[in-house]
């Protein structure tokens, strides 16, 4: 998909590090499905790292990539979503500031926030434009996301494309080149670990102190 950023610019990049109030994670609910290579659907609370999960590239073809990092462990965070349900029967449950490609039906579609997308806008499947009858906010428990090899930072959830982030997407999907990097190179096993979620912690933490430090001297 052609895909740009929001026009609200956050303070810090939201990509799954924690922190800040709940609804502000890049999550979707633990409930949503996404489509392994294998051609089952699983849910995203049971997403693994090494699973096969379908993508969107940036040339907006569809694709198959390894989950490199899950930035939320087993949770039952409680959380604001918004729940939005297209003409063919498909929803997609995320928090309000979470990223998904959608737009006015048959002009370019771009990044916009859950919230954000109205009744009667259309958002990017895996079948083309679907058009949204339906948005509701709710409170539910639990809150996830996945980062992928796949450079564009695209995920297909509940057969939408969206970002695998909340707010911005270009600086914490560059962000995330990281634990890309380090999937190459380091086990499955680790990149899924406890230990590998602490370093996460440690990168977001000076990733999100840089980016304010600039921030408030641009001002």
């Amino acid at each position: 998909p052609t895909a740009s950023p929001p026009t609200t610019s956050p303070t810090t990049p939201s990509g799954g590090g924690g922190g800040g109030d709940d609804s502000d994670d890049p999550c979707f609910a633990g409930t949503e499905l996404v489509s392994l290579e294998s051609g089952k659907q699983v849910a995203l609370a049971n997403v693994r790292v090494g699973d096969r999960v379908q993508v969107a590239t940036a040339s907006g073809e569809t694709a198959f990539s390894p989950v490199v990092f899950v930035p939320h462990k087993a949770n039952s965070k409680q959380s604001t979503f918004v729940e939005l349900e297209t003409s063919m029967g498909r929803t997609l449950k995320a928090t309000p500031t979470h990223l998904i490609v959608a737009g006015q039906c048959g002009e370019a579609m771009s990044l916009v926030r859950a919230k954000d997308i109205s009744v009667g806008d259309c958002v990017k499947t895996v079948a083309g434009e679907d058009k949204v009858v339906a948005s509701e906010t709710n409170t539910g428990f639990g809150v996830y996301t996945v980062v992928t090899a796949e450079m564009s930072g695209y995920v297909v959830v509940n057969g939408i494309v969206a970002s695998s982030f909340a707010q911005l997407h270009f600086l914490p999907n560059m962000y995330y080149n990281i634990h890309r990097a380090l999937y190459n190179i380091l086990p499955q096993e680790l990149m899924g670990s406890d230990v590998m979620e602490s370093i996460n912690m440690g990168f977001y933490k000076v990733a999100a102190g840089a980016l304010a430090l600039a921030t408030m001297r641009s001002e």
